[in-house]
């Protein structure tokens, strides 16, 4: 017998780096939702004034969320791509998806202390950041990892 009969993962990965992959790619979808979010919230910016008394730059207000959340759907793309490709059998795409993912992390811990240092911070936001932050490091770097 020859090969790994019980295992699902591609043989070019092995049981952990296929689950670092997995991660990566629902994390991946889940900043491409989140970005829908933010897009639209950038959206609707300007119509939550009042119509009789808007701020004189009320039509500017949402262009930076709404660029973002653009930024964010590319990046969400990018993960859950790479994690998809791998998972059908590329071999090329291990290390520009480990790369991508640790610089998403960065910018999540980044996003995470600005929310902090903003003020009053929002708890919840500061944990999913943290956490999403954790799983695409450890993704990350079971990618990045030598294969034995």
């Amino acid at each position: 017998m020859t090969g790994r009969p019980h295992s699902l993962a591609p043989a070019h990965l092995g049981d952990a780096r296929a689950a670092a992959a997995l991660a990566i790619t629902v994390l991946g979808v889940a900043v491409f939702i989140a970005a829908i979010g933010v897009v639209v919230s950038g959206l609707t910016l300007p119509a939550s004034f009042d119509p009789g008394n808007p701020p004189p730059n009320a039509d500017a207000l949402g262009t930076w969320q709404v660029i973002g959340g653009f930024v964010l759907f590319v990046v969400g793309l990018a993960l859950a791509g790479g994690g998809l490709a791998l998972l059908a059998g590329s071999q090329r795409a291990r290390v520009p998806t480990a790369i991508l993912a640790l610089f998403t992390a960065l910018a999540a811990v980044g996003g995470a202390i600005a929310i902090i240092l903003r003020g009053p911070s929002d708890l919840i936001l500061v944990l999913t950041l943290f956490g999403m932050a954790l799983g695409l490091v450890a993704s990350g770097l079971l990618l990045l990892r030598p294969r034995p």
